[in-house]
């Protein structure tokens, strides 16, 4: 069970707790992960507030895959780009579906440097899965 966010401001504030600004690099990068998720299933236009947070709809691309393939690597690229500084030198990769026969899914995978809170970079390796009910599945490689 993870530990809730208010236990975690709790022992941040205490100042006779030596561990209070240790962060784990687990934790940064499942937290980078979720978010990339959320940005990956997330539309264009769904957020008032930024509205280019997220990906476009490809649906009416899929006719032209290599389009769509295209397009969804520079949308994410940009995206984690914009919306997640955690991840530099993001590079995403377009992966052949060679495991489910007639199911029409994408693949990518998407790597980079993770930048923890001490300032050191650590390689990070996603595999995401995208189908053509925009359904998303995210895994750390």
């Amino acid at each position: 069970m993870s530990t809730s966010l208010f236990t975690k401001l709790e022992r941040a504030a205490d100042p006779t707790n030596n561990e209070r600004h240790t962060w784990k690099s687990e934790d940064t990068a499942s937290a980078v992960i979720r978010h990339i998720k959320q940005m990956l299933t997330t539309r264009h236009g769904s957020s008032i507030t930024v509205p280019d947070y997220g990906v476009p709809d490809v649906t009416h691309l899929l006719h032209d895959m290599t389009e769509a393939i295209a397009v969804i690597q520079r949308s994410v690229k940009t995206s984690i780009q914009m919306y997640e500084p955690r991840l530099k030198n993001v590079q995403i990769r377009h992966v052949r579906n060679t495991n489910e026969v007639g199911q029409p899914a994408m693949m990518f995978e998407i790597s980079g440097h993770l930048v923890l809170a001490d300032g050191r970079r650590q390689p990070l390796r996603i595999g995401t899965t995208m189908d053509e009910h925009g359904n998303v599945e995210i895994q750390e490689l």
